[in-house]
């Protein structure tokens, strides 16, 4: 009988502990799966974040060379970012589970329970958009964006600064004849011919626009020629706007042979090629575009800008020209007072508008600025203004608006806009200002500094000094400005600008000791002087395409204040060992050029600003690892370039 109660009550402790604890067994072997699980999830997310930060690298990169991202890329990011965000949240919610079962001993499985689910479906989502990472379409993230001179059924036209309510009668007329002249099958070139500042580049910049709107050409090209050609340019604004890629390291002829062949592929399209701002006879066949011997244009069409209107029918051979005048007393009443607004009604004022319209002599490149001037003056302003428009010329309203202008940094930008040529690159001229000392109190960050370059830029717009203009990339100034601009003298400021066949020789001893700025801008110069004595000079740009023009090795001895070198389309097979000298020296441009040794660069420890754009260089030197105050590297569009020295720079650039 005590056998039997024995073995009953060892059945029941045995039942009892069943009962009791296999619940507590499958929880442990339940808290051992769910902290897999977990940790499979954090281990999925891990990879795909560093998939994710390789992608946003490629993707980084693509956008800063100015290339559209493919809408699959966008959305997988997207993707990933959500998603990633979904399982830090779930995995944060299991952290927190309250241990309430079993005294706190073990997880409550009311709440880890739905959680698990949870993990592990959120782990093949991620592990899915991992697995996408890999696909074939991931090797690359961009695309080229389409040409801007391809004009497709899907082309849309930004506004041009001309708005429909803004074209004068007179203009309306132009731009219709204009248009309907290089419409007709039996015209290969049109010209427009008309004095400085009577609003060609304007009138083109809607004929342009309408062009593409009506979708009259299949392609539309268009390149500013300037006083001073400089053919690689030119060639390079047409090939970009056909999307086809030119080196710098090509010589000027093969460059015209590719761009040449590229437009006589595409004879069955109608092309349009826009050339502004002619000031002498430019020779088709070396800038590429399809012509005879006579330099009359074949296979496409051609719309030119000059001042005089022989150098379109002799030296360009247009069929149809078409003058644009200055404006007449009407017209340019209506101009004046479309910019002035309500200001023209105030009794006081009414009586001078008269006085101010005649004096402007009908040009809109004097009344735009007026007009900007006078809107918010009050009657002193107005007064002052007419007594000295009257004889008013394009150096009065000039010398008014820089006279106005109050922050020195913005006078000494307005006066480096104007050594190169009036057609300026953001990029270049940031890259100058700084070197300048210009943004010193804006340059925490380099895109801080562009910030305040554009705001800069703006105020120049508003003061009429520069053109307006949407794109900030490329802005200019007028000829005309230019010119005054170059002839301002002041305590700080005394600028030598070369002129075609106007070397370093035609300036006196005493010009070059006293100048702070010199300028070559692809004006056809031989011969550089073995020394040039210019103590206080602090911006050299000496930029030619000339592969036998050699810089002597003394040359650079006598600049000591030197801030800003830009040496652009040079062959260079070492640099010049005076510049060594060039201790105050920040920014140094060595754009185009054709460079071997650059081993001296690395005695300009106070370099902070370094550019080799497009040019063609065997290697970085070691050395250059001793510029510790190197904050801007550009190797845009390099060839054969060995970068192997270029990781330890990485850190420097801001």
């Amino acid at each position: 009988m005590a056998g039997f109660a024995t073995a009953v009550a060892s059945n029941l402790v045995s039942k009892l502990g069943e009962y009791l604890f296999a619940p507590i067994g499958r929880q442990f072997g339940y808290v051992l799966c769910y902290k897999s699980s977990v940790q499979d999830l954090k281990y999925e997310v891990e990879k795909l974040e560093n998939v994710r930060k390789r992608v946003q690298s490629s993707v980084d990169e693509a956008v800063y060379d100015g290339k559209s991202i493919h809408t699959d890329i966008k959305k997988w990011l997207d993707s990933v970012e959500n998603k990633a965000k979904e399982a830090q949240n779930l995995l944060k919610q299991g952290e927190s589970a309250k241990n309430d079962c079993f005294r706190g001993w073990l997880p409550n499985p009311m709440v880890r329970h739905p959680i698990g689910r949870k993990v592990k479906k959120m782990t093949k989502v991620i592990q899915g958009l991992h697995k996408t990472s890999t696909d074939s379409t991931f090797q690359k993230v961009s695309h080229e964006n389409t040409p801007t001179g391809i004009v497709a059924a899907t082309t849309s036209v930004a506004r041009s600064i001309y708005n429909n309510e803004d074209i004068l009668e007179s203009r309306a007329s132009i731009a219709k004849d204009v248009i309907k002249a290089i419409a007709n099958d039996n015209i290969s070139a049109v010209g427009l011919y008309g004095p400085g500042g009577v609003g060609k580049s304007k009138l083109l910049e809607n004929i342009e626009r309408r062009v593409k709107e009506e979708k009259l050409f299949d392609v539309v090209a268009m390149a500013n020629v300037s006083r001073n050609p400089d053919l690689k340019k030119i060639q390079g604004e047409i090939a970009y706007a056909l999307g086809l890629k030119l080196t710098n390291d090509e010589p000027t002829r093969g460059r015209a042979d590719r761009l040449c062949k590229r437009l006589e592929s595409d004879s069955k399209k109608n092309i349009l090629i826009i050339l502004d701002n002619l000031w002498e006879r430019l020779d088709l066949k070396e800038v590429g575009i399809p012509c005879g011997e006579d330099n009359r244009v074949r296979g496409c069409k051609l719309l030119l800008t000059s001042r005089y209107r022989q150098v379109l029918l002799i030296d360009m051979c247009s069929d149809q020209e078409f003058r644009l005048k200055e404006l007449e007393y009407g017209e340019a009443r209506r101009l004046f007072e479309r910019k002035v607004g309500h200001r023209v009604n105030d009794p006081e004022i009414k009586p001078l508008v008269d006085g101010v319209i005649k004096n402007s002599g009908g040009l809109p490149l004097l009344i735009v600025p007026l007009a900007k001037r006078l809107k918010h003056g009050d009657l002193a302003e107005w007064r002052k203004s007419l007594t000295h428009i009257e004889g008013l010329d394009v150096k009065s309203i000039v010398e008014l608006n820089y006279n106005d202008l109050k922050e020195e940094r913005i006078i000494s930008l307005f006066l480096v806009c104007a050594l190169d040529s009036g057609r300026s690159f953001l990029r270049d001229t940031l890259v100058y200002c700084m070197g300048l000392d210009l943004f010193r109190n804006f340059s925490t960050t380099i895109e801080n500094a562009r910030d305040m370059l554009i705001v800069d830029l703006r105020s120049l717009q508003d003061s009429s000094l520069l053109l307006d203009s949407d794109d900030m990339e490329v802005f200019r100034m007028h000829d005309k400005f230019v010119d005054v601009a170059i002839t301002i003298s002041s305590t700080d400021w005394y600028a030598l600008v070369g002129k075609k066949d106007y070397g370093f020789k035609k300036w006196s001893k005493d010009e070059l000791r006293k100048c702070t700025a010199i300028s070559f801008n692809f004006v056809g110069i031989d011969e550089i002087p073995e020394n040039l004595d210019c103590p206080s000079l602090r911006i050299l740009l000496l930029c030619e395409h000339n592969p036998s023009l050699k810089i002597p090795n003394s040359f650079f001895e006598s600049m000591e204040k030197l801030q800003v070198l830009d040496i652009t389309g040079l062959y260079l097979t070492s640099l010049p060992s005076s510049i060594e000298f060039l201790e105050n020296l920040k920014s140094l441009c060595l754009d185009g050029c054709h460079l071997q040794d650059v081993t001296a660069l690395g005695k300009l420890k106070g370099l902070q600003f370094l550019s080799f754009l497009e040019s063609t260089i065997t290697q970085l030197p070691k050395e250059i690892g001793g510029l510790i105050g190197l904050r801007f590297l550009d190797l845009t569009s390099c060839s054969s370039s060995k970068l192997s020295n270029l990781a330890c720079l990485k850190a420097w650039l801001i």
